[in-house]
């Protein structure tokens, strides 16, 4: 609810309220029934971990008054208001995703990227490999390598720098798809061009000079794709994972 007195002109505090949501009354109602059943027999005994089990009860105490809050006061009018802890998740809670997401966003445009152009990549695997990327995080560190290489490298060609040269990149790692199912996938902001450094015979540091990559083609991506593709194969093959012939 938003109060403020006759005579502030500051923008009033509105308490969100989560137990209103769907997601909050769904969560809250069956939470309890799908702990119990997920060890019993016929889920295969597989018991939700405890992190998993510790994001969902967080959540149920995010924004709400009765678990901790803290107390403000307007300067200007002296008004009071509550603001409720938050649980500071970064799995389940849509208000703690999106301010860390906001954040996050605004950190990296103010302090990580340059005023560049900025090319948004995203990686997505078949089914067949997701489940090692679930369960195996040198996996997913392999796959990230070597997309991020593919793209260096297309980089480095598109604008004829040479072979010192190197490109910039930040990364996330989605663990679920749009309808909340179970998909591991690669989102990579990358700087549409490479750093190259300057020859200099001074004794300062050395400088780079920023080549913008050329114009990015449908071929190119085809050939980008068919190369991560490939590698990302032949790594599963060579690491055991998977048969040769079911790479094939």
């Amino acid at each position: 609810m938003a109060v403020a007195s006759q005579g502030c002109r500051s923008v009033p505090h509105c308490r969100r309220h989560p137990e209103q949501t769907a997601l909050y009354q769904i969560v809250q109602k069956h939470l309890e029934t799908y702990l119990a059943l997920a060890g019993e027999d016929d889920w295969n005994a597989q018991r939700v971990p405890a992190y998993v089990e510790r994001e969902f009860r967080r959540y149920l105490e995010c924004g709400i008054l009765a678990y901790g809050f803290a107390r403000a006061r307007c300067p200007d009018c002296g008004h009071d208001f509550l603001v409720a802890f938050s649980c500071k998740g970064r799995a389940l809670c849509p208000s703690c995703n999106a301010r860390r997401m906001a954040e996050t966003a605004a950190h990296l445009v103010d302090h990580v990227f340059p005023p560049l152009p900025v090319r948004q990549w995203v990686l997505s695997v078949p089914k067949r490999l997701r489940w090692y990327l679930e369960r195996e995080p040198r996996v997913i560190s392999a796959v990230l390598h070597i997309l991020l290489r593919v793209i260096e490298a297309q980089l480095r060609r598109s604008s004829d720098a040479g072979a010192r040269a190197r490109f910039g990149a930040v990364s996330f790692i989605h663990r679920f798809g749009a309808s909340l199912n179970r998909h591991v996938h690669y989102h990579c902001c990358v700087i549409d061009g490479v750093f190259e450094p300057i020859e200099d015979a001074g004794d300062g540091p050395q400088a780079v000079r920023f080549r913008p990559a050329a114009e990015l083609t449908p071929e190119a991506v085809a050939a980008i794709a068919e190369q991560a593709r490939v590698r990302v194969l032949r790594w599963f093959a060579r690491s055991g994972l998977i048969e040769a012939d079911d790479v094939r």
